[in-house]
């Protein structure tokens, strides 16, 4: 099933029963709403946290999620800092759950996480690389 998000846009809604599930962790409000609203109109359950903090306070409370897409630069602490207390705290997660920088940067440091994408990206090629990043857990989104 395809729907028109606007001229010339669509997004592919999944067919399963069972949703993916996603954490999107990022400090910039209007980021956070515009991704979840997104990827909720594909299909995807979608939590959200606006700090490193306390996307690790959901994630030591909660099932782990199918993907995190995480900003890389964040008030509390960047995406690294945040992959490092993970990896900490929480370390079965981090070898579960592939974990997506959101980055404007071209490149992004080496890290536990598998990948990035850039921002801001067209919705389709966003929602392609989420899909990609959940079903295969590796790769990166091209530039």
């Amino acid at each position: 099933m395809v729907t028109s998000v606007e001229p010339g846009v669509h997004i592919e809604m999944r067919a399963h029963k069972e949703k993916n599930t996603i954490l999107i962790v990022d400090d910039n409000v209007d980021h956070l709403r515009l991704h979840k609203i997104l990827l909720e109109m594909a299909d995807y359950e979608v939590f959200t946290a606006q700090s490193g903090n306390e996307a690790l306070s959901f994630l030591s409370k909660n099932d782990a999620p199918d993907l995190i897409l995480l900003d890389m630069r964040m008030e509390d602490m960047s995406g690294p800092e945040f992959l490092r207390q993970l990896e900490e705290k929480l370390p079965k997660i981090l070898q579960m759950v592939p974990v997506v920088f959101l980055t404007a940067m071209d490149q992004v440091p080496e890290s536990k996480a598998v990948g990035f994408i850039r921002k801001p990206t067209e919705m389709d090629k966003f929602l392609e690389a989420v899909n990609r990043f959940i079903e295969t857990g590796v790769g990166h989104t091209p530039k």
